[in-house]
């Protein structure tokens, strides 16, 4: 249930939080890869990344603050959850880049990284012309959990104040549930009200 985003342009494609079967995502890609990049480490967002790396000879991109969340040695302890008696979790034995924040091009992608600490240590949004991918930092009508490793509600709360400062509407496609728009979240959103 967690929302996978596929991009495409000039026969290249580009990945954001690549979860669930690669096999039904390597489906819908007809080109190659120019990359993978995440919102945030969480489990639930990287569990297709190894294979799509081997695959499509690709790197992934994600912000050094989950560097912790996404290795072999902490997957169990501090990137999983519990539901019953089921554990999930998962890491990345890929080599894993860097996405630091700002202006950044992979292949003939070009978009803004802005760090949006809360959820997680590195949680970051992607914005593009008229797009947003919010990750779990914001969903229609709610916004990402704080009490997982790394979250934090003060943070969160800054980071909710990038979306007022924004001065156009956007699409919003959040890491989980259904697409919005940033002025109906700023009139509808409680998180966001001023």
């Amino acid at each position: 249930m967690t929302n996978t985003y596929l991009l495409s342009e000039d026969g290249q494609y580009l990945i954001i939080d690549p979860n669930g079967k690669s096999d039904k995502i390597i489906a819908h890609i007809d080109g190659e890869v120019a990359g993978i990049i995440l919102t945030h480490g969480h489990f639930d967002h990287i569990k297709a990344v190894d294979d799509l790396c081997a695959y499509y000879q690709t790197k992934v991109y994600l912000h050094e603050g989950d560097f912790p969340l996404v290795s072999k040695e902490n997957a169990s302890k501090i990137n999983a959850l519990a539901v019953g008696k089921q554990l999930f979790s998962a890491y990345i034995a890929s080599p894993v880049e860097k996405l630091h924040e700002g202006d950044v091009t992979i292949g003939p992608f070009s978009f803004k990284a802005v760090l949006t600490k809360g959820h997680t240590e590195g949680s970051m949004i992607f914005v593009f012309d008229d797009v947003i991918f919010s990750g779990d930092t914001l969903f229609k009508l709610s916004v990402g959990r704080t009490d997982l490793f790394g979250g934090s509600e003060k943070e969160l709360r800054k980071s909710l104040k990038i979306f007022q400062s924004f001065n156009k509407d956007y699409v919003i496609y959040p890491g989980h549930g259904e697409a919005t728009t940033l002025y109906y979240e700023l009139d509808h959103n409680p998180y966001l009200a001023s």
